[in-house]
């Protein structure tokens, strides 16, 4: 039928939303906009005629639905869910290493599918996108210098072994909620101290966030199109990053455990990590995954493109390419 094909229906066999669904998404997020927009410029205009603007009734309707409501956001436009105390933590240190000043305002761009690289797991891809550029060279400070360079950019750290740390303890909990045996944060590494300053204490296990109305029917017709119970379960999932393709995670989880191991100096090739240890993980993505980086793939061709490339851009949510021409050109 072309409206369960158009609405989505079909599967992208990637774990994420179909193009189509994030296009409808788009379009409906560009609406709210445009509602905000209107009430705004609606608000504009009465305070001219009335000459008699304090500027707190613009603020209010800015983030309405349309000059006739006044912009009001009433109870029915707020979302509530719930988080286990693992969960808090997680979303916290998402909240932490990104741009965003609150776990409101991060939860109605990702829930919404407007950013869908906030997650800590969305920017694992770094790994995927670091390997690809310089799989089989021989690595030594002045590249692990620019990985530390990439992740002040996406985490707010330029130490390397705390970026892995973070990764490494994202991945975990992706792992252990999708066997459904992820307990409290004590069962996963320990977040960098860094991460755990910037979050502060007191976290909360119950967030409420406002959200226009379009905004609200777009998460709500997001979750119906997925494979979650409820837009709770939705939102707790998307904004976590637990909705990415497991296998990649996987795959994603072998290459941080490599580097973890390089830095801990148990591949020792004179402080460098050299051909011997691309090979060393060559070895181990075919043996748990079945797939060549550097040997020959199933058609008998170098693998290389087809493994680090889809997992970059799986998590990264663009083109290697795309991705390196939005990273400072200072870095």
């Amino acid at each position: 039928m072309p409206g369960r094909l158009m609405a989505g229906v079909v599967d992208s066999g990637t774990g994420l939303a179909h193009r189509w669904l994030r296009q409808r998404g788009l379009f409906a997020e560009l609406r709210a906009l445009e509602g905000s927009e209107r009430a705004l410029e609606g608000s504009r205009e009465a305070s001219e005629d009335t000459g008699n603007s304090t500027g707190d009734d613009v603020g209010k309707v800015g983030r309405g639905e349309g000059a006739g409501e006044a912009g009001k956001i009433g109870r029915g436009e707020v979302l509530s869910i719930r988080l286990s105390r693992a969960q808090a933590a997680l979303l916290a240190e998402a909240v932490a290493c990104s741009r965003y000043r609150s776990r409101s305002a991060y939860l109605r761009a990702v829930a919404t599918g407007r950013d869908r690289r906030g997650p800590i797991l969305a920017k694992a891809g770094v790994l995927f996108f670091w390997a690809r550029a310089h799989f089989g060279e021989t690595i030594g400070p002045e590249e692990q210098e620019e990985l530390g360079r990439l992740g002040q950019f996406l985490f707010g750290t330029e130490d390397v072994g705390e970026m892995l740390a973070l990764i490494r303890r994202h991945l975990r909990a992706a792992r252990l909620a999708a066997s459904g045996r992820l307990g409290g944060a004590e069962s996963l590494p320990p977040a960098p101290k860094r991460v755990q300053q910037r979050v502060g204490s007191g976290l909360s296990t119950e967030v409420s966030t406002r959200v226009c109305r379009e905004r609200k029917r777009l998460i709500r017709e997001n979750a119906a199109y997925s494979a979650y119970s409820g837009m709770s379960g939705f939102i707790r999932h998307v904004a976590l990053g637990w909705d990415r393709n497991g296998e990649i995670l996987a795959r994603c989880a072998a290459i941080a455990e490599w580097m973890k191991g390089c830095l801990e100096g148990q591949v020792d090739l004179e402080g460098q990590v050299g051909p011997e240890d691309w090979k060393r993980l060559d070895g181990e993505t075919h043996r748990r995954f079945g797939v060549y980086l550097s040997g020959p793939g199933a058609s008998g061709r170098v693998d290389v493109e087809g493994a680090l490339r889809r997992g970059a851009r799986h998590l990264l949510g663009a083109a290697p390419e795309t991705f390196s021409s939005r990273v400072p050109a200072e870095l």
